[in-house]
């Protein structure tokens, strides 16, 4: 691995097992991951050494759980375990067998993931590396120290199943093999998966680990035992003073992959992105890690028959959200200069749009069917329209069909378009400018978690965040469409000073000094307000385009810096509201009812930090604050998280990592704010205009095209 790609270096001084919660992630930009925890058994149903995208980026299921590595003496004196499995006993006792991360004294985490082992001056290194856009995966062992002749014996544990659910069974017969003398080929049911260890001998040997625990899944109330079947081993011969490197491919399907050499060829694509983020932070690590952090998520789709692009919304269980990907594209595109690769993006989403809509996301499982149930996503594309427009300079695209496609979705808005196939998904403009949708029954907004038929925050009616986008639309709009159609630029600035009219009748509380949270109306047709304290309503400040008064912009930040600020995001509630819940734990009912009501959410510090810039006219005390907000974030990035940033923190302290290990719009939000920072560094900014997010001047459609597709690893 490529040291200046390694973004995390543990030096392991005390028992690793109280590392079990630090996860690692694995990506390969097709939709398949890796991922496990830092001492080397895994916690998850979602945990193996290769998950595969039958169905890039989705269908994807667990190809290699483990691997069972043992190395044998010919002296038969010492036999050593590097692997390591977690088991419960019939106490309720954690059991670990075998017990490799004992020996463990190092992990590296960068485009590839390393352990080093060292027992009595033999020293062990397993590395993973995967194969970058293919279904395939290198497992490379190198050992030395030996005093004598040696065999390296490699088992691969399989399960060959949709990563959401677990293999229950023991019936060997599930599993057909078909061993060769260096690779075997197993299959089970519709999936098979080949094995080749150039330079060993397979030896079909069919074996069971039975009762796998996985503690986390049994923290979250889902089934945590699992079985493995092992359809025997691969024996590398290794001889003392000759550096042994042995490789074991596994790739998806009946042909075997040649394993991969220790050089990535992601790198070609991460070293401008690295360059661009290098002055961004003082830390020297922040760079590369932001870099491939970022590019952890974003995949190729295949929409209509073009090879487009996507941003996968959090590993290990989501795919591509539309919600998501808008929010998270100006920092992990715009933010690094990847600009072809931001277009794809949008031309993806754009080409699947219905009625104004884009799709709240697509199907996992039916590459023909997209979600609409939504009410932000088609803003936040709009959103991340203009900013593209404005960071990249390419006008070409925006007058050739991006800035129809904006048009729509306004369109769309104001005429009334439905979410979804029922009257109450609504999306429609009341008569005062204000957009209102859904009912109690629905969840349309990004603080949607419902369970059992149960909606635990609803957001149906007029919604802070909704609204502020929807003036952000039209103002933005209206400036950028000035000069490609007048009519409709006239048009919807006379919309937007409508709404921002009623925003601020409808949602400020002169009493509380802060936003409501949303307007309704009852069962009853009569008209309620929700006072709830929210950070849905830092968007009213922090959007290029604000409804509110700089001294209303002052007081929101005000109440939610006192009320629901943590050192990781923002809480969803503040801690003396009666729905709070200071934990994230137990089964799914009880996490959904958690999920929006006091958990602290991450990508909430980016708004929250581009708020005090703008409240603060972008001056130096606005800036230092703004700098110090992200803090936590970079540095839990650089230790705990293993190169990544969370999707929540539990609200109480110490604000315990939980959810996907790896979310697009956490990342996103980090990096698009100090790119900001870094714009602006010696001038201030205007809280009324759409600032460019990569600090770049507007250049010609030929020279924009030119320069992004200089170095274009994906394209519309």
């Amino acid at each position: 691995m490529n040291d200046e790609w390694l973004t995390n270096r543990v030096v392991i001084d005390h028992d690793p097992l109280g590392m079990s919660g630090w996860e690692w992630l694995l990506t390969n930009g097709s939709g398949a991951y890796a991922m496990g925890t830092l001492p080397g058994f895994n916690t998850r149903r979602y945990h193996g050494l290769f998950i595969a995208a039958t169905r890039p980026p989705v269908g994807r299921v667990v190809v290699m759980n483990q691997a069972v590595e043992r190395l044998v003496m010919d002296d038969g004196e010492t036999t050593l375990e590097f692997s390591a499995c977690r088991f419960k006993n019939e106490f309720g006792h954690d059991i670990h067998a075998p017990r490799g991360f004992e020996m463990l004294r190092r992990f590296e985490r960068g485009t590839a993931v390393r352990w080093f082992y060292e027992h009595h001056g033999i020293t062990f290194t397993r590395v993973l590396q995967l194969h970058w856009r293919e279904q395939a995966a290198t497992l490379t062992y190198h050992i030395a120290g030996l005093s004598g002749p040696a065999t390296l014996t490699v088992g691969p544990q399989v399960t060959l199943r949709d990563f959401h659910s677990l293999l229950a069974g023991d019936d060997a017969s599930e599993f057909v093999v078909a061993p060769q003398h260096d690779a075997c080929t197993v299959r089970r049911g519709e999936i098979t998966t080949v094995f080749w260890g150039p330079g060993s001998r397979f030896t079909h040997h069919p074996d069971w680990w039975y009762g796998l625990y996985y503690s986390a899944d049994a923290e979250r109330g889902q089934d945590p035992r699992e079985n493995c079947y092992v359809p025997g081993r691969f024996a590398f011969r290794i001889e003392p003073g000759r550096p042994a490197a042995c490789r074991l491919s596994i790739a998806l399907g009946r042909e075997p992959v040649k394993p991969h050499s220790p050089d990535h060829p992601r790198h070609t694509h991460l070293k401008p992105v690295r360059h661009r983020l290098a002055d961004l932070h003082c830390n020297d690590l922040i760079p590369a890690t932001l870099a491939l952090a970022a590019d952890d998520f974003l995949v190729q789709r295949h929409v209509r028959g073009r090879n487009l692009a996507t941003i996968m919304a959090g590993y290990p269980w989501f795919a591509d959200w539309g919600r998501d990907t808008f929010i998270a594209l100006p920092g992990l595109l715009l933010s690094t200069g990847r600009f072809d690769e931001a277009e794809a993006v949008l031309r993806c989403f754009a080409q699947s749009m219905r009625d104004g809509l884009v799709p709240n996301r697509f199907d996992d499982y039916d590459d023909q069917h997209a979600h609409y149930n939504t009410v932000d996503a088609s803003l936040w594309f709009v959103h991340a329209s203009m900013q593209y427009r404005l960071a990249s300079g390419d006008t070409e695209t925006w007058e050739a069909w991006l800035a129809d496609a904006c048009t729509r979705v306004i369109e769309a808005y104001h005429r009334g378009t439905y979410a979804g196939s029922e009257e109450n998904e609504a999306i429609h403009a009341d008569a005062d400018g204000l957009i209102e949708a859904g009912t109690r029954r629905s969840q349309l907004t990004w603080m949607d978690a419902a369970a059992e038929g149960v909606v635990f925050t609803p957001r149906h009616g007029k919604a802070v965040e909704i609204n502020a986008l929807w003036y952000h639309t039209l103002a933005g709009m209206s400036e950028l469409m000035s000069n490609l159609d007048e009519p409709a630029s006239v048009r919807f600035g006379r919309m937007a000073a409508n709404t921002k009219r009623s925003f601020n009748r409808a949602f400020w509380d002169e009493n509380r000094g802060y936003l409501n949270d949303r307007i309704y109306r009852d069962d009853e047709g009569n008209v309620r307000i929700d006072p709830t304290l929210r950070p849905n309503q830092i968007f009213a400040v922090s959007l290029p385009h604000s409804p509110l008064a700089q001294s209303r912009q002052k007081k929101v930040l005000a109440a939610v810096r006192d009320h629901l600020l943590t050192p990781f995001g923002l809480r969803t509630l503040p801690t003396n509201d009666p729905n709070y819940h200071g934990r994230y734990q137990g089964g799914p009912f009880q996490r959904d009812e958690a999920y929006h009501q006091g958990t602290v959410w991450p990508w909430l510090l980016g708004p929250y930090a581009e708020a005090i810039l703008r409240a603060g006219k972008f001056g130096p005390a606005a800036r230092k604050r703004a700098s110090a907000v992200l803090d936590p974030l970079l540095q839990f990035m650089t230790q705990d998280g293993l190169g990544q940033i969370r999707e929540i923190h539990e609200g109480d302290p110490p604000h315990r990592p939980v959810g996907c290990i790896g979310q697009a719009w956490s990342v996103a939000e980090v990096l698009r704010v100090l790119k900001m920072l870094h714009d602006t560094r010696d001038q201030a900014g205007s809280t009324k205009s759409i600032a460019p997010q990569a600090g770049t001047k507007p250049i010609s459609p030929a020279s924009a095209r030119k320069r992004r597709t200089a170095s274009r690893p994906v394209g519309p």
